[in-house]
């Protein structure tokens, strides 16, 4: 599964890149990590860390959606106090948006709820494949061979921390760096490009002066 942050957040980064006005982008990259979030702190009481119930469609409206927007207004109410402590504008802005700060988050319930889902069900999708583990319909259905033999071949074991069993590299842990690593490059790349456009521009309008 590609990393809760930033990679999750950078694969579905598109979306709210493309259609800003459409999706909500803070409550997509919260949703994105809830997932990861619900299970973490279910492993705690489970006694080791995995891919549980919120890694399930049923999950993903039981448990994820109100976990989701429970950190989204969190994430909100502490955009509003960084807005009136003049500190952070820019995370403050992209929290809340520009033309209404502290009103127009809580206005925008329908998108606050739309993207906690979509961004709750990339995730599920991305863990899919990059795992090879169907929970989808789990506790009704599970497969955790979907995938061909050959896709779940071990070529070594890595013990990790907070898990049972030993991580098993093999294909999908290929796919899974892959992952990874594209969602932190198409998350992180755009904003350097804009910054190195933007110290450009002030170089230009500096020497035109």
């Amino acid at each position: 599964m590609p990393l809760a942050f930033p990679s999750h957040q950078g694969l579905i980064a598109p979306l709210w890149r493309r259609w800003p006005h459409r999706f909500n982008a803070p409550a997509l990259c919260i949703g994105a990590a809830t997932p990861d979030v619900v299970d973490g702190i279910a492993g705690v009481f489970r006694g080791g860390l995995g891919q549980w119930y919120g890694h399930t469609l049923v999950g993903l409206f039981l448990l994820v959606l109100p976990a989701g927007l429970l950190l989204y207004w969190t994430a909100v109410r502490l955009g509003i106090l960084l807005n009136r402590a003049g500190s952070g504008a820019k995370v403050a802005a992209w929290i809340l948006g520009a033309r209404n700060p502290e009103k127009m988050p809580f206005t925008r319930v329908r998108q606050a709820v739309a993207g906690v889902c979509i961004g709750g069900f990339s995730h599920l999708f991305f863990d899919f494949i990059s795992h090879g583990n169907f929970l989808w319909f789990y506790p009704w259905y599970e497969n955790s061979h979907f995938f061909p033999a050959w896709w779940h071949a071990r070529w070594f074991e890595i013990p990790l921390p907070g898990y049972r069993n030993p991580y098993p590299a093999g294909p999908h842990l290929v796919i899974w760096l892959f992952l990874s690593l594209l969602g932190t490059v198409m998350l992180i790349w755009p904003w350097r490009t804009s910054r190195r456009d933007q110290s450009v521009s002030r170089e230009v309008d500096s020497a035109m002066r």
